[in-house]
């Protein structure tokens, strides 16, 4: 049920912003840029949205409770007793699939944006954040699984902190965080925390590391150091993905 509908919300976000291009992006000569790339074209992004849910869905641990694998519960020696957390319902498995459905829908869009033209654009981003907050606060209300407060409390820490280092940037006049990135980051982690308590942190190293290789990458390639800078964006939504999934699996 969970991986259906993920992949059937992702293929819905997925086709709504393929034709709505124009809209979304508002600027003509950015329009023309993506257009020419075949990254861009409408099928890739969609399809591999469609990918991406499929494996979020598979790898999330939601989804091997319902499986019955043995999940959460641990067993405490001293009492002889085995400690199962609330089971699921029918709101967790439903609002999991909503979130994931979501972000995996736009990711592919974002990334490529991003590194086409260097721009996280505000009407995918903010209405992503919007609508992944009212599932998440929904599924808190509605949920028995305390992996929706780990969502909301990842991504409104990593919000605050990236906003304020964007802030001290401006006040330095340093580029440190931009100010697309900062908006991003709320999905970024609240994602992240809905895989494992932990797993915000393994998307940060993660994030981090990609970014890191791929600055290096823009040296090797600008053969200089100095005023080589890349897109954020793509490092934070490849580590997102690649931490999330395999979080339950390291830690």
């Amino acid at each position: 049920m969970v991986i259906g509908l993920t992949v059937l919300i992702a293929l819905a976000v997925g086709l709504v912003l393929s034709r709505t291009t124009r809209f979304w992006l508002n600027d003509e000569s950015q329009l023309e840029q993506l257009e020419r790339s075949t990254i861009s074209r409408a099928w890739v992004p969609v399809l591999a949205g469609l990918v991406l849910a499929a494996v979020a869905a598979w790898a999330f641990p939601l989804h091997q409770i319902v499986a019955g694998d043995g999940g959460w519960s641990a067993y405490a020696p001293l009492s002889g007793t085995t400690f199962i957390p609330p089971q699921p319902n029918s709101a967790d498995r439903i609002g999991t699939a909503c979130f994931l459905g979501l972000v995996a829908g736009t990711t592919p869009f974002l990334f490529t944006t991003d590194i086409l033209v260097r721009r996280l654009p505000d009407r995918i981003t903010l209405p992503t954040t919007l609508l992944g907050l009212a599932v998440i606060i929904i599924g808190s209300t509605l949920g028995a699984s305390h992996m929706w407060f780990t969502a909301f409390f990842s991504g409104t820490i990593v919000l605050i902190a990236f906003g304020l280092l964007h802030l001290l940037g401006r006040l330095l006049r340093k580029k440190t965080m931009g100010l697309g990135d900062v908006k991003l980051s709320f999905i970024v982690f609240a994602a992240a925390g809905l895989f494992d308590p932990w797993a915000p942190a393994v998307v940060f190293v993660a994030m981090m590391l990609i970014a890191g290789v791929w600055a290096l990458l823009g040296v090797l390639r600008a053969r200089r150091l100095r005023g080589v800078t890349i897109a954020f964006g793509p490092a934070m939504l490849s580590g997102m993905w690649l931490g999330s999934v395999t979080a339950p699996f390291v830690l």
